[in-house]
């Protein structure tokens, strides 16, 4: 009897850690996701565009330096291995253009948990999430002249 309530704890707490090391892999990636866009945008501070937030569905190498910017901030989310589909990119914010002044890039990412669907008889989710929210900033100065 002891044995079996100590095995459902058990198979409990890794199922928690489990959970715990998916939502740090996710914010890792994030940030170093935030950060490539960072220091794109860095480098081009007059990126210009009349959308807040961005997807990673509709990214590609275009003509404008907005375009280019969502492109590389996916592409380093797609190479960590996150789903693209959940990631919301947020249009660069540069106070004023000026050298030494900060941009901030941020990302949010809708980590969908694929232990979602197991429910324990009388205990459910145990008030474990189904999803998890997440969002990076990284602030980098702006660089001109930088090209």
């Amino acid at each position: 009897m002891e044995m079996t309530f100590g095995v459902i704890f058990l198979i409990l707490v890794i199922l928690i850690l489990f959970e715990m090391a998916m939502v740090f892999r996710a914010y890792i990636a994030l940030l170093n996701a935030s950060r490539e866009g960072a220091f794109y945008a860095s480098a081009h501070p007059s990126i210009k565009d009349s959308s807040e937030m961005q997807d990673c569905d509709s990214a590609g190498v275009g003509g404008s330096d907005y375009e280019t910017y969502v492109w590389i901030t996916c592409q380093e989310a797609v190479a960590s291995g996150l789903n693209t589909s959940a990631i919301m990119i947020q249009k660069p914010e540069a106070p004023v253009v000026a050298a030494q002044e900060p941009i901030t890039v941020t990302l949010q990412y809708e980590l969908v948990n694929p232990t979602h669907g197991i429910i324990l008889p009388w205990l459910g989710r145990m008030g474990l999430a189904s999803s998890f929210p997440i969002a990076a900033s990284t602030k980098t100065p702006i660089r001109l002249g930088a090209d």
